[in-house]
């Protein structure tokens, strides 16, 4: 079986040095920071994503979803906002934002999937956007839209962690970044996280008083209970000071996938002008896409369909909007397994099947 994801390989990759810095925080007996105490297993971990980002503060958070709704509530997104949002992304995105009580309008896309153009009509309260499988949006566009209204620009970096515009690295291309760290993520822990990234420390007091409790600035009557553990943050912080040669080695995988499919004459999503990708996905679009998935799921290949539909035609958003270049692009694209640690033959298999199933 090809594995669609690698979490298992980066284990066994590091897993003596993972499996430590675990028993470090468990042996301490302090398992998590609930308040944040400078030299902490915890702040370490925040102040390396901030370095590697570029950022003043990072806040580590439960989860992805937790931090992109605090990255919202931080930028005073509430009831009675309106915030833009692509059309295409995982339904987290969406579910933060409604979370916040604002109203979400969805915004077309692509054919890469990334938030296209915006509505010349209307003010909006914020856009939110997403870097979808590691590609960046126009980040120069998508900032004089929102320098011209007055409103924060908001970037969902839960896929792109590693990857760059113009040199600016994802997690600084926005007013305020979220992160995730699940298992399918970039830099994945063996559990679930996230990060809130600014530049603003306002800001970073309220998004930690608001992960635990609303203890902390006095300012907030309600809170949440959203912390990383110790444990994980240590072993993050371990995998953080190895992402280089992760990138480079995933980097070379979509290259061996890359000469293949070339040949074969199937497309797959490139990076972006001016953007370095960390390639977190690999994603071909093709015709009979579901055939194409059951057809390598019984050779024993995994894959996934990000994503079958747009959020926009979901029933708990209901915006009752059409998005026609979504719609389009949720019916033919596959994503295929890629990880740093796939090997070059399981690469050409997949590939070869690919071709049988199409008769090239």
């Amino acid at each position: 079986m090809i594995k669609f994801g690698g979490i298992d390989r980066i284990y066994d990759a590091y897993s003596w040095r993972i499996t430590r810095r675990a028993k470090e925080v468990w042996r301490s007996g302090n398992v998590i920071s609930s308040r944040h105490t400078e030299g902490s297993v915890l702040d370490k971990f925040e102040t390396a994503v901030a370095k590697h980002t570029k950022r003043k503060f990072g806040i580590a958070v439960g989860s992805g979803t937790d931090a992109l709704y605090f990255a919202l509530r931080a930028k005073g997104i509430g009831p009675g906002s309106t915030v833009l949002c692509p059309a295409v992304s995982y339904l987290a995105t969406a579910e933060a934002i409604k979370r916040t009580g604002a109203i979400i309008q969805f915004v077309d896309v692509d054919n890469k999937g990334l938030i296209a153009k915006l509505p010349d009509f209307g003010l909006p309260s914020a856009v939110v956007y997403v870097n979808l499988f590691g590609n960046l949006a126009e980040y120069s566009t998508l900032k004089e839209y929102c320098v011209k209204r007055r409103i924060p620009l908001i970037e969902d970096a839960a896929q792109s962690l590693g990857s760059y515009y113009n040199k600016v690295p994802s997690g600084k291309l926005g007013d305020i970044s979220s992160l995730s760290f699940a298992p399918s993520k970039p830099l994945p822990c063996f559990g679930n996280g996230g990060m809130v990234l600014t530049d603003s420390e306002e800001e970073a007091d309220m998004i930690r008083s608001l992960r635990y409790h609303a203890v902390g600035t006095g300012k907030l009557e309600h809170g949440y209970n959203s912390c990383l553990g110790n444990d994980h943050a240590n072993i993050l912080n371990f995998l953080l000071s190895k992402y280089k040669s992760i990138q480079a080695k995933t980097k070379k995988v979509r290259e061996w996938y890359e000469d293949k499919l070339l040949d074969m004459g199937i497309s797959s999503i490139q990076t972006s002008n001016g953007t370095v990708s960390n390639n977190h996905k690999l994603v071909i679009k093709v015709d009979d896409r579901d055939g194409l998935k059951n057809f390598l799921d019984k050779k024993g290949i995994q894959t996934q369909v990000h994503y079958q539909q747009p959020m926009s035609k979901m029933k708990k958003f209901d915006t009752g909007q059409e998005m026609p270049n979504a719609e389009k692009f949720c019916t033919n694209v596959l994503s295929l397994p890629i990880h740093p640690f796939l090997k070059k033959a399981e690469v050409l298999y997949v590939c070869k099947c690919i071709g049988e199933y199409y008769g090239i």
